[in-house]
């Protein structure tokens, strides 16, 4: 009994290290990235665990294509059951990173998410993936999660894929800061470059080819 008791002992002792340093690591990535102090303040506080397709976990830092990150993705953090969050991503390098001039550009943006259930959560814009432009290099892409007071009542409209407006130029400190939240939470920052899907979707958002 003794024996079985170390063990878990040592097993938690283990989880709650490799939980640190993945939250180390996010913080520092981060700041390699330079997403501190372009598009925040300060970084978010855990690692946000991404699963994509449900078949492979995002890695921080790493770089995926369009097609691998097409469908919403399911997040995993440390939250409250009894709290709301705001879960939003966000893309800094549009249309590229050397003149970013519609950063940031909003990729998702739920708010009223209680606990984990992102899908009992209030859709402000629904999720679609990345869409760098053939010859815009490597872009940054960004998911935070948000802790709010409680329940809010937010005035942003409902904003439509096939419309730009709303998504260029999306500033995240304004919008939290307008909303009384702190810093991030929780964070993950990832990478992505053209590939053939690319076109696909922006034929079926605005019914143009690159």
């Amino acid at each position: 009994m003794k024996l079985l008791a170390l063990h878990l002992l040592f097993l938690c002792f283990v989880g709650l290290a490799r939980s640190q340093d993945n939250d180390e690591n996010v913080r520092r990535i981060m700041k390699e990235m330079a997403v501190i102090p372009e598009i925040l303040d300060e970084p978010p506080r855990e690692l946000l665990r991404i699963k994509y397709d449900n078949t492979f976990d995002i890695e921080e830092g790493k770089t995926y294509t369009p097609t691998e990150l097409k469908f919403q993705p399911r997040l995993d953090w440390n939250a409250d059951p009894e709290s709301f969050y705001t879960v939003l991503m966000i893309c800094p390098d549009a249309p590229n990173r050397e003149n970013p001039m519609y950063r940031s550009w909003l990729h998702w943006l739920v708010v009223n998410v209680p606990g984990l259930d992102i899908m009992k959560g209030q859709p402000i814009s629904e999720y679609f993936g990345p869409l760098p432009p053939k010859d815009s290099g490597i872009q940054r892409y960004l998911i935070l999660v948000y802790q709010q007071s409680d329940k809010l009542d937010f005035d942003e409209k409902k904003m439509e894929l096939s419309n730009a407006d709303g998504h260029s130029n999306f500033d995240v400190m304004k919008f939290t800061q307008k909303y009384e939240m702190g810093p991030p939470v929780a964070g993950n920052i990832f990478q992505s470059r053209w590939d053939e899907y690319v076109p696909e979707l922006m034929k079926t958002l605005y019914g143009v080819s690159e």
